[in-house]
Formats: C-alpha cells, sequence, structure tokens
C-alpha cells in the first residue's frame, strides 16, 4: 500500500476510534438510512447525521471520509444507541473488537462484567453491566461489519462499514430472545 493509503487509515482508524463526535447534525429520525422501528414507541428518540472527511496531503493522497447516522431511542424498559458508518471512497475500518467500539460511548459509565456472548451470526455481541445517566443497567454491546475493500491485488484491507451500539436494561437483564429482537430490528 502506498504511503498515502497509510494517512487515510489512520484518519479513518481515529474516527472509527472516537466515534461520532464533533459537528454532527441533529435530524427527524426518517431522514436517516438506518432504521429502528422499535424508536416509534419511544418515549423520546435522538437521531444525528455528520459527514467527516479528511485531507490528506502529498503526491497520490487521497482523502479519507465516512458518512455516520446515530439513533438513541429510550424505549422505557431500555434504551438502545446505534452507529451506523459507511466509508467513503479509498476508506475502510480496521476491524477491532466491540469492547473496544463501546469506549466511544460517554454516557456508559462503571463499565465492568464484560463477557462474550457466543452465536449471534455476523454480530459479535457481549454482555456488561454499567451506569447509563447514574442508572445501573444490564447492557448488551454489538458490532456488524459490513463488506471489505479489496486491493487491486485481491488482498482485504478492511470493513466498509459497520453498525455498532449497545441495547441497556433498566431492570434485568435481556434474554437471548431480547437481544435477536434488537438486533432483527436494525436496519442499515
Amino acid at each position: 500500500m502506498r504511503g498515502a493509503g497509510w494517512v487515510s487509515l489512520m484518519a479513518v482508524a481515529m474516527l472509527a476510534a472516537a466515534g461520532p463526535a464533533g459537528a454532527e447534525e441533529k435530524v427527524d429520525c426518517s431522514r436517516l438510512d438506518l432504521s429502528f422501528p422499535p424508536a416509534d414507541q419511544a418515549d423520546w428518540t435522538e437521531c444525528y447525521q455528520h459527514h467527516y472527511s479528511e485531507s490528506s496531503s502529498g503526491e497520490g493522497a487521497e482523502d479519507a471520509s465516512a458518512d455516520i447516522e446515530v439513533l438513541i431511542a429510550d424505549i422505557g424498559t431500555h434504551v438502545v444507541h446505534l452507529t451506523a458508518v459507511i466509508a467513503g471512497k479509498n476508506t475502510y475500518f480496521d476491524k477491532v473488537p466491540v469492547s473496544e467500539k463501546l469506549k466511544s460511548f460517554d454516557e456508559l459509565e462503571k463499565v465492568k462484567d464484560v463477557l462474550s456472548e457466543p452465536n449471534f451470526e455476523r454480530f459479535q455481541i457481549i454482555r456488561f453491566r454499567a451506569s447509563l445517566w447514574n442508572t445501573p443497567t444490564e447492557c448488551v454491546g454489538f458490532v456488524r461489519y459490513r463488506g471489505a475493500t479489496i486491493s487491486v491485488g485481491g488482498s482485504a484491507y478492511g470493513a466498509r462499514g459497520y453498525v455498532a451500539g449497545y441495547d441497556c436494561w433498566r431492570k434485568g437483564s435481556p434474554d437471548r430472545a431480547q437481544i435477536e429482537a434488537t438486533l432483527s430490528a436494525i436496519e442499515d
């Protein structure tokens, strides 16, 4: 890979670690490609969009860019926070564990008792306990990567996008059926 490609990789790695911050715009949830139908019944819902772009310098440099959508819904018994990211041209994401993705959600405090939850098809799942807005919760965190960027030589650089988030329950731990219901309702 050319040196300029590493600049794009580093910029995207910082974006992926930082999450959707900066000049995000609060929007009506109907404007998002990301959809979570249970949010229609939520006590409150907030949605955001952000276009990330960073110019690279140097000969042959290519810009790193990504489109980010965020949906947060308080459904009464639980809170769901989803982030969907699609890489722009010549941009890709390193695949990192869901535990690393969750570090970008600042509202999750005192995360503990993290356990892997196997066998959820394309999602990587962990269970954990956390304080969410000063309330103890039982949570699942998840990430699902999309496609790979393939070089001319046929090797994969990384993912073209991902959906990451959490589902935190105020009373009790979600069972497998509840987790599957949340994951199957994510439309990106």
